[in-house]
């Protein structure tokens, strides 16, 4: 059904050609099995289709296009698409070492984690709503918590659709999560309707704290839910601001104390504020140490698989940095701070990385020697920097 509607792409992206490990059976799911791999002493993870109609293959490649050119720190990296892995055609991305987010609540986290981990859940799908799509399966299995760093991997855009475009198919998203004009199999769906499920993991998170923006993200009527996630945003920012008549009742209290008091109060919360700025200046200053080594090393890359190599060695020195630094900083007002400046200074960071990664091109396709392909091959699978071929 409908599989005369599907788009198979005319261009499937070369495959790296990479000899893996023995694959696991990591998860599977209704549509598709996910299985763990190894290459070169890492991790991935290889999506396949749990049949091989030309329907579920059009669909994996499908949202392996609407991937392309989308990079953010707490969406799940995919890498490529290959139509001859170990396990038959599939998306190879990266491999996660994290728990659900409903695992991730059963821990009991703070309410200073739990802001943190839902700012950049938002963050994740503002991202993907600025890109002109829409997930259409937020739910807490697709949102990974990782065990190093207790921070947000979104995955799964299996179901994902452009605004513009909602592609026919047999529902199946998840329906305890799934906005009513999703479970309608309407064909308008846009970015309120991940907005609805949003709605329904801000209850799982923060129980009755932010109860009015909840129900109005569940609306039933898409028109009246926020439209987008950068609103959902401006609203929870403006509900955690201090309202004007508490503001006035602290200065009312102030008043009444003794200048001394007041003094020292005040220089109290210059220096903290002093101390803030310091911080988040040096975070900027080393962020940007980090990625200027990154961008050097891509000046030299010559090959976009050379730079995604390069890439992934500006992620680790991020996450050894993030360990060392960011997560160690207190009290928590001051850690979240830090790390939503953090999170967005590695965001742009990442984005003029990519930029200058997508524009070399791929060995594969640069009219190299079979010798010289294998050469990079062999390069790449372990990590070294590209060297000329030689015979």
């Amino acid at each position: 059904m409908y599989e005369s509607e599907i788009t198979v792409p005319t261009e499937i992206p070369i495959e790296y050609g990479a000899s893996y490990s023995m694959p696991e059976n990591y998860i599977t799911t209704s549509s598709a099995v996910l299985w763990r791999v190894r290459k070169a002493g890492k991790y991935f993870i290889i999506k396949t289709p749990r049949n091989s109609s030309s329907q579920s293959l059009a669909l994996l490649q499908r949202e392996y296009e609407l991937s392309l050119g989308k990079h953010h720190p707490n969406i799940v990296n995919i890498f490529t698409y290959e139509t001859q892995t170990i396990v038959g055609p599939g998306i190879v991305m990266e491999y996660i070492d994290g728990r659900t987010l409903t695992e991730f609540l059963a821990e009991n986290p703070s309410l200073a984690m739990r802001r943190r981990v839902f700012a950049q859940l938002l963050d994740a799908v503002s991202y993907i709503h600025r890109c002109g799509l829409v997930h259409n399966d937020i739910k807490p299995e697709n949102i990974i918590i990782t065990r190093t760093d207790n921070d947000v991997k979104l995955i799964d855009f299996g179901l994902a659709d452009s605004d513009a475009y909602y592609l026919a198919r047999t529902l199946g998203c998840t329906p305890a999560y799934a906005s009513p004009e999703l479970l309608a199999q309407e064909k308008n769906i846009d970015s309120r309707s991940d907005i609805y499920s949003l709605g329904i993991i801000i209850k799982e998170i923060f129980g009755s704290r932010y109860s009015h923006i909840a129900r109005r993200c569940l609306q039933t009527n898409a028109a009246k839910r926020y439209s987008n996630a950068d609103e959902l945003i401006s609203a929870i920012h403006h509900r955690d601001k201090t309202p004007v008549a508490t503001l006035l009742a602290i200065v009312a209290i102030i008043i009444s104390v003794p200048l001394l008091y007041i003094g020292n109060t005040f220089v109290q919360q210059a220096r903290n504020h002093s101390i803030e700025k310091e911080l988040l200046l040096k975070i900027e200053q080393d962020v940007d140490s980090i990625y200027t080594i990154t961008a050097d090393s891509l000046a030299n890359a010559k090959y976009y698989e050379f730079a995604c190599n390069n890439i992934v060695s500006f992620w680790e020195s991020l996450a050894m940095y993030n360990e060392q630094n960011i997560s160690t900083i207190a009290p928590a007002t001051l850690y979240e701070t830090a790390a939503i400046h953090y999170s967005k200074k590695v965001n742009d960071s990442q984005k003029k990385l990519w930029s200058i990664a997508n524009k070399l091109p791929s060995y594969y396709k640069s009219g190299l020697t079979i010798e010289e392909i294998m050469r990079c091959d062999t390069l790449v699978g372990q990590r070294r920097p590209y060297e000329p071929y030689k015979k």
